[in-house]
């Protein structure tokens, strides 16, 4: 059998495993019994036991660099990482993170270009660390939640569920609500508004650690909801007063 033909006859179900080796460059595949004379086996089945042992050898989790790009640029507070080819144009490509895929991958007309897309990259790189700083910062920041504050939590699929809870304890960036009731007028087609009943309390109370939103508090209420506190817009008395909520229940 001459192994240095440079094409497989595709019409043919077989394929000698020698041939396959040889033209498609594979690692070692296991010897099978043939099910004629001679040492053949069908192409496809021989074709996946060198796909299959290739693949052993191969880290997917590594970043697959070619070989005609060197490392010009690189910044381990980001993991950041860019590759450059000159050969026969300018052309780079940069990883992030520890993403094996790269985050781009250009071609640039100068090496002025090139450096403005790097410093560019970086400046993304920093902005997005300080960001993520500056809402944990936010978050952890001392809560000023006060027993009877009042927290909405709107959700639903097809439809705007309202809920209200209130506050009765404060323990440190923790607070205790508990669910309430409230007044609702239906004003159209199977929708309304509703407002807080403070004091009408349903259910037990729940403990829930205090997060900070665009300056509010807030608290998880569910994986798919969260309730913020709502202020009341006058008072009447020892009573507050609040801006009623739409609701729909279409579904």
């Amino acid at each position: 059998m001459v192994k240095d033909r440079i094409f497989i006859n595709y019409k043919s179900p077989w394929v000698s495993v020698s041939d396959a080796q040889a033209r498609l460059h594979l690692p070692s595949i296991p010897k099978i019994k043939p099910q004629t004379e001679g040492d053949y086996v069908p192409f496809g089945l021989g074709f996946a036991w060198g796909l299959i042992n290739f693949l052993k050898g191969f880290n997917m989790k590594q970043r697959y660099i070619p070989q005609n790009y060197t490392l010009i640029a690189k910044d381990e507070r980001f993991g950041f990482e860019v590759y450059q080819s000159n050969s026969p144009r300018i052309v780079a490509m940069a990883f992030g993170g520890k993403r094996t895929k790269p985050d781009w991958h250009f071609q640039f007309k100068d090496e002025t270009r090139l450096k403005a897309k790097i410093e560019e990259t970086l400046r993304g790189f920093m902005q997005s660390v300080q960001l993520k700083a500056d809402l944990k910062a936010k978050r952890s920041q001392p809560n000023n939640v006060q027993v009877g504050d009042i927290f909405r939590a709107s959700w639903g699929y097809d439809q705007t569920n309202i809920d209200y809870y209130e506050c009765t304890r404060v323990i440190g960036a923790m607070i205790e609500i508990c669910e309430i009731g409230q007044m609702s007028e239906e004003n159209g087609f199977m929708s309304g508004e509703c407002v807080p009943s403070p004091g009408h309390y349903i259910g037990n109370p729940m403990r829930k650690k205090v997060s900070m939103w665009n300056d509010e508090p807030s608290v998880r209420i569910a994986s798919y909801c969260s309730a913020y506190r709502i202020k009341p817009i006058a008072k009447v008395g020892n009573k507050s007063l609040f801006a009623a909520s739409h609701w729909t229940a279409y579904a």
